[in-house]
């Protein structure tokens, strides 16, 4: 029998994409935010790019010049006119500050392999890392793991960290603040796989307390998530608005009612996004595998703008 067609946008989105960041050697991007002057800065394994949308051109780089041994989930916030840019191996994180031309104003140093970050508008940064793979004694058995940790620390005093909130059963993952006082947080059940049961939790940044009771569950009907890559908040804060790895941008309220889909891309490429335009668009790191003009398959790094008004990649 015939294979049937694709359901995906399988072919390389030239026309489509803000941004083609494979010629300028950003590859593999996972999170990206916009400075004062409406200029892109984007933190990929290949380093941290600044771009000016209008013209496309880079405005200042800070590459790396093997990728490959760079640790996933490199992380680019805005705060107090200044930038927060994470990168690092698999062991060891620099973390900076820097002004919006680049220049480095603080360096220190994170243990670790950091997954999400997440900053007040006063200044207070909440942390999470990656778990380290437990041996499959230990993963039998649920015991002997590793503790999932959320730090926190402050934009004035970033070499101190201090231990916020603690799991020896779930996996904090993705971090959002969605006001001074709410953090939320994506968590799953220990260890973590294709199995694990998942929710959003809410939190107060003063006490670590939870807000309410958790909310969503894994899977990837409405409503359900399916491991969050990117969550921020939406309609002035009133709403938490989530990427997962389908694709789906789901939009929930402060009390974990799930209320609508507002956009999907294809499973698995985008990384991260920003809101744009008065939150009326996501602009959303993509990496994937797509086709060429020849028909060949290619590895493809890329920005693309999509609007949260049920706009698809694709038809159901």
């Amino acid at each position: 029998m015939p294979e049937a067609p694709s359901k995906t946008s399988n072919h390389q989105r030239i026309k489509e994409m803000m941004l083609h960041l494979s010629p300028e050697k950003a590859e593999i991007p996972y999170n990206l935010c916009f400075d004062d002057s409406n200029n892109l800065w984007v933190a990929s394994k290949g380093g941290l790019f600044k771009f000016d949308i209008s013209t496309k051109s880079v405005l200042f780089s800070m590459k790396n010049d093997f990728p490959k041994k760079v640790a996933a989930y490199p992380q680019i916030l805005m705060c107090k006119n200044k930038l927060i840019y994470v990168t690092g191996d698999l062991e060891l994180m620099q973390f900076r500050i820097l002004d919006q031309l680049g220049n480095i104003e603080h360096e220190s140093f994170i243990e670790g392999k950091v997954q999400s970050l997440a900053i007040t508008k006063l200044g207070d940064l909440f942390m999470t890392k990656q778990m380290k793979s437990a041996s499959p004694e230990l993963e039998q058995n649920n015991s002997g793991m590793d503790e999932s940790i959320i730090w926190r620390s402050h934009i004035d005093f970033p070499s101190a960290w201090d231990e916020f909130a603690s799991s020896f059963d779930e996996c904090f993952q993705c971090l959002c603040l969605l006001d001074d006082e709410t953090l939320a947080v994506s968590v799953a059940s220990i260890p973590v796989n294709i199995y694990s049961k998942q929710s959003i939790k809410l939190l107060n940044t003063k006490t670590g307390q939870l807000i309410g009771k958790p909310f969503s569950s894994c899977g990837k009907e409405a409503g359900q998530i399916f491991f969050p890559r990117c969550m921020r908040p939406f309609n002035n804060s009133q709403n938490l608005l989530i990427m997962d790895k389908t694709g789906r941008f789901l939009k929930f309220d402060k009390n974990g009612q799930f209320i609508e889909i507002c956009a999907k891309i294809d499973d698995y490429i985008g990384n991260g996004f920003t809101l744009k335009n008065g939150e009326e668009e996501a602009v959303i790191a993509c990496s994937g595998i797509v086709l060429d003009e020849k028909g060949e398959s290619i590895c493809d790094d890329w920005i693309e703008a999509i609007k949260l008004d049920g706009s698809r990649w694709t038809e159901e």
